[in-house]
């Protein structure tokens, strides 16, 4: 977690570094955590001139070697209630939430919503609540980690009879969402950069860590970030050119990955328990018959196109046109994996089905978890045949009626670039 430095006298950003960071080469960690520092006059080495009373903030520093994690040394019942989730702040563990929502998200950041009323328990959470405190903290199903993150201000809602408090949050890296490069490190060098280079500087301010699954692709020749543009937006739309989907690690990093085909685990049927209602979820006028995606013309590389046929719609007459620059495609390779890439997507927003069932196992006893395969078979929601699906979203659900299960299902194809030319 970051800290804050009163400079004193005497103090350079580099005797910082080493005290905070273990280096003095370090020091450029600081200015990027610090845009104040950005229209200072610069010393020798490049660093800015710092002065005594400035507050600087230090972020926390992933590869310095730290003791091992202090373990919680209470556990705090909040309620009575069933003890399924908790969280841990402080070195201190709650748990006996009345109501919680947990959303996994495949292709997202995941995010958690813990209700509890106010009680003398609640007191120990004083400090952990303070609005915009941005505390640190684990969340936890069942005794197993969902992911390291940040405590978001809580959501109270008082009445002259009662009193509730809702704790929510999201990942360490949720943070990308938010926030910009700094000034300090504008403009970002991201030509010639894979887009593992690229995340690992703009993530770097932030002591985000960056995980790869998969082949990154190539280098992109010239891209950049505005200072307007939120981080995750600037790379997500990176990651669709490469084919890439992200979301975060247990740890609370920034992992990008490649859709996998994997064996069903978990099977519904309609009629069947724990089946509870499925619904279809179309988007007609997002949905089209060509793609056509088109390089950026510049002098010194040629013009390409190329045009993505959704067989559905052609194989029965219909045409529906779209096309979609591609920033970095420098040849035919790179353009049509791109476009395929953004035809997936297309899939993927347009056509889903949001299930809904009881509890939050599979018939193996084991945690529904986001990317899952599903098979479902129900007629009655369009879905005449067995037909394997994606969870791209889940919602993990316990209110006073008990634990409900909402996935967000979608074509496998939409990911893995097998698209299909026939519907469920």
């Amino acid at each position: 977690m970051s800290r804050v430095h009163k400079v004193q006298q005497g103090d350079t950003l580099g005797s910082i570094a080493v005290r905070y960071l273990g280096a003095s080469s370090k020091w450029p960690k600081i200015t990027g955590s610090n845009p104040q520092l950005a229209n200072r006059r610069k010393a020798v080495d490049g660093s800015p001139f710092i002065y005594p009373g400035d507050d600087l903030i230090i972020p926390e520093d992933e590869t310095a070697t730290r003791p091992a994690a202090v373990q919680a040394t209470e556990t705090i019942a909040l309620t009575d209630s069933e003890q399924d989730v908790s969280i841990k702040i402080d070195g201190k563990e709650y748990t006996g939430f009345t109501g919680y929502e947990l959303n996994l998200n495949y292709d997202s950041f995941d995010t958690f919503s813990f209700s509890a009323p106010y009680s003398e328990a609640m007191i120990e959470l004083r400090s952990a609540i303070v609005p915009f405190a941005f505390k640190s903290c684990d969340v936890f199903y069942e005794g197993s980690p969902v992911f390291k993150g940040t405590l978001l201000t809580p959501d109270p809602e008082l009445t002259d009879k009662s009193g509730e408090i809702t704790l929510q949050g999201y990942p360490l890296c949720g943070v990308l969402n938010d926030c910009m490069v700094p000034p300090t490190k504008y403009p970002l060098e991201c030509m010639g950069l894979t887009i593992k280079g690229i995340a690992d500087a703009a993530c770097d301010p932030y002591s985000i860590s960056v995980i790869f699954d998969g082949d990154i692709g190539p280098a992109f020749t010239e891209v950049s970030i505005e200072p307007t543009d939120k981080i995750m937006d600037f790379l997500k739309k990176l990651a669709q050119q490469r084919n890439l989907l992200f979301t975060n690690t247990e740890k609370g990093e920034l992992r990008f990955f490649q859709a996998k085909q994997e064996r069903a685990f978990a099977s519904f049927s309609e009629g069947k328990t724990p089946l509870m209602s499925i619904k279809p979820k179309f988007s007609p006028q997002e949905f089209y018959s060509h793609i056509t995606g088109f390089s950026k013309t510049e002098a010194e590389y040629p013009s390409y196109s190329f045009t993505y046929e959704n067989k559905y719609l052609i194989n029965k007459g219909i045409i529906r046109h779209h096309s979609v620059t591609i920033d970095d495609a420098k040849n035919e390779d790179g353009l049509k994996n791109s476009v395929r890439s953004y035809a997936g997507r297309m899939f993927a927003d347009t056509v889903s089905y949001d299930l809904q069932c009881e509890k939050h196992l599979n018939t193996d006893g084991e945690r529904f978890k986001k990317g899952m395969t599903v098979c479902v078979l129900a007629p009655s929601a369009m879905i005449t045949r067995e037909t394997n699906f994606i969870a791209r979203n889940i919602k993990l659900e316990r209110t006073t009626e008990g634990k409900t299960s909402t996935l967000s299902l979608v074509l496998p194809g939409s990911y893995t670039g097998e698209l299909p030319e026939a519907f469920p």
